[in-house]
């Protein structure tokens, strides 16, 4: 028995020994006849779809294989250009019609994107950002998305990353697409308004969000962006406002004993510097830069307000079109002198009270900066949109 169990042993050891070569074979085999197929898909007959879905397979399956490098690149441009064409879907859905499920679609979207397109220097990166943001700007100042601290990422993130490739005018005009050009501007100009506004609607730091709104007002760019948008104006005038209200009740609640002392004094003098250095000026910016019939009533308040602090503060209502006037040109500049009339002390401040409609006056609300490209593919290249397909690697002389 113990002779047979030999014989038995020895026989199937002769066995596994003589079929191991065929099963390597039937391996080599169907690699073979697999990378033939990929092949013929991917560069015969061009089937994008099925192509993609064929070289993520021969990854899996063999990824040792002669193609792998190919079918990498594939995988990953096909991936890519999917991602971009789904965020271009989604911005187009969003400016036909915002909403904040709409919005919510289009982050969702730009995130996948990035998270494929890391690079920061890529103009499609960074084009992608910056709609985001731009579309949380705008859908913020109009009132359809409360999510601020989301907005306030993409805002900060946009402001960064552009800031680092238009550092050198030079380069950045000669290595970035037209369709970025626009975001230059836009981005800087519009993202630190909207980090203002953030601060003014959660009650943050109110100098902060002046010190952005000036910065936004820095950017001179061409149509209503930067030193001729009038949300710069008006959000900085309410800030202005807010504190002319707590100085002027400050010198109400005095007696009339105090109002025409040291005191007094010094209050009414603070009133007046809010008046005539901050609310009078911005409010003139307003009307200046609110020429749009869409704001019009945005400049009716301003005008509103710049009339009653004009008649309070000066003597000289003719005076006041030849003030507005001195802002059409260049909005940020110091503006002439105001006619004051003399100071008198007063028992009973007749200034006038705060903006009383200025709080539901809608701002503006932009739309997107700039058009979506027409490119089917993303760019993986600086400037270069990727192309439509590889070149076909060389066939591999495998046997079978």
């Amino acid at each position: 028995m113990k002779k047979f169990s030999l014989l038995l042993a020895i026989a199937l050891l002769g066995c596994l020994v003589a079929l191991s070569p065929v099963t390597a074979n039937a391996q080599d085999d169907a690699q073979a006849t697999f990378e033939r197929t990929w092949y013929a898909t991917c560069y015969t007959e061009k089937n994008e779809e099925k192509c993609y879905q064929q070289s993520k397979e021969l990854l899996q399956k063999y990824p040792s294989s002669a193609y792998a490098k190919n079918a990498t690149g594939i995988v990953q441009k096909f991936e890519l250009n999917d991602a971009w064409t789904k965020f271009r879907a989604a911005l187009e859905t969003y400016y036909k019609g915002p909403d904040a499920n709409k919005l919510e679609q289009l982050f969702s979207s730009g995130d996948n994107f990035l998270k494929i397109e890391p690079d920061q220097q890529n103009p499609y990166h960074l084009f992608a950002l910056a709609q985001m943001a731009l579309a949380g700007h705008s859908a913020s100042l109009g009132q359809i998305y409360k999510n601020y601290d989301k907005v306030k990422g993409y805002a900060e993130r946009a402001i960064t990353e552009m800031s680092a490739v238009t550092s050198t005018p030079e380069k950045f005009k000669a290595e970035y697409p037209a369709m970025v050009d626009p975001l230059r501007d836009l981005v800087p100009a519009n993202m630190n308004q909207f980090l203002a506004y953030q601060l003014i609607e959660t009650k943050g730091d109110q100098d902060q969000a002046i010190a952005y709104l000036t910065k936004a007002t820095q950017v001179k760019a061409k149509g209503n962006v930067g030193w001729k948008d009038a949300n710069n104006y008006w959000l900085r005038a309410n800030i202005y406002s807010g504190r002319y209200v707590e100085l002027r009740a400050k010198y109400n609640a005095l007696t009339d004993e105090e109002k025409t002392g040291d005191k007094g004094k010094e209050l009414l003098k603070q009133v007046n510097e809010v008046i005539d250095k901050k609310l009078i000026t911005d409010y003139a910016r307003v009307v200046a830069t609110a020429t749009d019939p869409a704001l019009k009533e945005l400049r009716d308040e301003a005008r509103k307000q710049f009339d009653g602090f004009w008649k309070y503060r000066t003597d000289a209502p003719d005076k006041a079109a030849e003030f507005l006037k001195a802002f059409d040109a260049d909005p940020t500049v110091e503006g002439p002198a105001i006619p004051v009339k003399a100071e008198t002390a007063a028992t009973d401040m007749n200034a006038p009270a705060a903006p009383t409609g200025g709080a539901n006056v809608k701002l503006s609300a932009s739309g997107p900066g700039g058009a979506a490209p027409d490119a089917k593919g993303a760019s993986t290249t600086k400037g270069k949109a990727a192309p439509a397909k590889k070149a076909a690697p060389k066939k591999k002389g495998r046997k079978g």
